[in-house]
Parts: C-alpha cells; sequence; structure tokens
C-alpha cells in the first residue's frame, strides 16, 4: 500500500504550484532572485532541506546564502513566497511574526482555484514557473 501511495505521491508533483506574493515579487526582483532559484528551493525544501517553522511556514535559504524566504504550504500542492529578507539585516524572524505568518498559511490553504485565479488576475499573487530538472 505504501508504493501505492509513493506513486501516486509523485505522479502529483507536475500538478505542484509556486507563488510569490507582490511585495516577494518587488523585492525578489531587488535582490536578483530569478524564478529558476525559487522553484529549485521549493524541490529543496520537499527533500527537508529548509527550516520547518510550523503551521505551514518554512524558513528557507536564497541567493547563495544571503537571504532568507518565508514560504507558506497549502498541502504541499501550493507554495507561496511570503517574505524575504536580507541575512545581514535579520537574524530571524520573531514570535509575532512567526504567529502571523502560521495564520496567513491557513488562510492561503482555504483559497480555491478560482480565487488564486482571482489574485493572480488582480496582480496580487505571480505565479513562479515551475522548472524540472529531468
Amino acid at each position: 500500500m505504501y508504493h501505492l501511495v509513493l506513486y501516486f505521491r509523485l505522479q502529483d508533483v507536475n500538478l505542484m504550484r509556486i507563488f510569490k506574493t507582490r511585495w516577494f515579487n518587488r523585492e525578489a526582483k531587488s535582490h536578483t532572485i530569478k524564478d529558476d532559484e525559487l522553484s529549485e528551493a521549493i524541490n529543496t525544501v520537499l527533500q527537508g532541506k529548509a527550516d520547518n517553522l510550523g503551521g505551514g511556514v518554512y524558513k528557507k535559504r536564497l541567493n547563495q546564502n544571503r537571504d532568507r524566504a518565508i514560504v507558506l504550504a497549502k498541502g504541499g500542492e501550493h507554495w507561496f513566497y511570503t517574505f524575504l529578507y536580507a541575512k545581514q539585516d535579520m537574524a530571524n524572524i520573531s514570535y509575532r511574526e512567526l504567529a502571523g505568518f502560521r495564520e496567513l498559511a491557513k488562510h492561503y490553504a482555504c483559497l480555491t482555484e478560482d480565487q488564486i485565479t482571482a489574485l493572480i488576475n488582480n496582480k496580487e499573487l505571480v505565479e513562479v514557473r515551475h522548472v524540472s530538472k529531468n
């Protein structure tokens, strides 16, 4: 049974979608972080190479370890880059900020495909072009 579940999980990887908020998109451009790096970073998160802060909140190193991104997950199917900061400017997020990100992750988890499409159309979200290394 485990092998059957694993097979279907691997088949679902192609359904994964990655988004960045309008704010994150602007900041990523100023830090010269490209979509291919964001896509690859999610692949490493899936391999457990990120800090799982609980409640669907992950902290991932980007830009040759100079920056940190806060990524929110919706059941592994949808990933949302939400916050970006330079390691030199901020050691870590506060407990209050973490609580806010966990609450935001709950809201993202409830979004329907139609709501996500509306957020994209309103330019609140930008879809990251997924890069597959096959």
